[in-house]
């Protein structure tokens, strides 16, 4: 696999953008998101999906984001139709709204539908805990190939869920889970690695359970919710995760025709000064840390890891020794670039 330096993998997505019109603002923040997705270890959601993205854009199914329309306002909430604009930028701008909102009002929400896909969730939060506020974004997206639990059918989006808050010294922490196995990106990844994905992740129609990732993007096999043969947990998550996200977004929540195809996601935003002093906030997000990490470590784990704390471990490893791609994705992005006429990097 090419192994590519983190910072001109930047410049040539950037580049790649442009080259199908984006605004150059717009082309940079779909390339750092795509990239720091790979630097944190979330393969499924990086520059594997610039192909995709670049096809969809020059279709003229995903569009550049431009003036909002507005369908519903309040002091604290606003609902966006995307009207087939770009998920990550539109993520990116909803938010930061919410933030706006939040900082006024305490509290500040900002639904979306008719947008693209909006990348990796854990993303957006934690630039509301960067202005000392707590971040959250549900999203009810993505296929829907999730088995309800003591189901096999496919039935529910991986309906992801990310938190952010701030934090005394450091990064915010930040969680961002898929309430299935796995995102379906992360079978992507296994396919294009051509491996079997874990034991435990599907299940045909009869519940059998299968590894082939082909087998799951022929729409023969479904995902079993987080959890695996134990997912209730997984489940109710999921479900409650769609009732808000789709239906509180105009998007629909799942069923088989979705009233506005679903993939609707909400960014709400929670002024911390409103409830308690923000230093004495961190303080005590401080004593939380200090207390879990003063516990005895399990001898098969050697740490234990904050929620984002491995994603900052991996960002400092891969930005030192650069990001491995693998051959199929690589290729791909190389042959986007050399249609659109764009130099792709040297690798090592």
């Amino acid at each position: 696999m090419p192994l590519i330096d983190h910072t001109p993998l930047r410049k040539l997505l950037a580049d790649l953008f442009q080259s199908v019109n984006l605004p150059e603002d717009q082309a940079h923040i779909m390339a750092n998101h795509l990239v720091e997705a790979n630097l944190m270890g979330h393969d499924s959601h990086g520059v594997i999906r610039t192909p995709s993205y670049l096809r969809g854009i020059q279709a003229g199914k995903m569009k550049p984001v431009g003036d909002l329309k507005i369908v519903r306002e309040s002091p604290a909430s606003l609902v966006i139709d995307g009207e087939g604009s770009l998920g990550i930028v539109l993520a990116h701008r909803a938010m930061e709204m919410a933030t706006d909102r939040a900082l006024e009002h305490t509290f500040g929400a900002v639904a979306v539908h008719q947008c693209s896909h909006i990348g990796r969730l854990g993303d957006f939060p934690p630039k509301a805990a960067e202005r000392d506020c707590i971040g959250l974004l549900m999203l009810n997206g993505g296929s829907r190939f999730t088995a309800p639990f003591g189901g096999t059918g496919r039935r529910l989006p991986p309906n992801p869920i990310a938190f952010s808050a701030p934090t005394q010294n450091g990064p915010p922490l930040m969680l961002d889970i898929t309430t299935s196995m796995a995102a379906g990106g992360k079978v992507q990844v296994y396919e294009a690695r051509g491996e079997q994905v874990p034991e435990g992740w599907l299940v045909d129609e009869n519940g059998k359970t299968v590894t082939d990732p082909a087998i799951f993007h022929e729409g023969l096999a479904a995902m079993l919710p987080l959890g695996g043969s134990l997912g209730h947990k997984g489940y109710g998550l999921g479900m409650m995760v769609d009732a808000i996200a789709g239906g509180l977004s105009w998007a629909g929540c799942s069923s088989e025709k979705p009233t506005r195809g679903g993939s609707g996601f909400i960014a709400i935003a929670i002024k911390i000064d409103s409830f308690i002093d923000v230093a004495d906030y961190k303080q005590e997000i401080q004593n939380l840390i200090d207390w879990v990490k003063s516990s005895p470590v399990h001898p098969d784990h050697g740490k234990i890891y904050l929620p984002g704390e491995i994603e900052q471990e991996r960002q400092t490893q891969r930005e030192a020794e650069g990001i491995f791609i693998e051959d199929s994705t690589w290729d791909a992005i190389c042959e986007s670039a050399n249609g659109l006429g764009v130099t792709p990097p040297e690798t090592k």
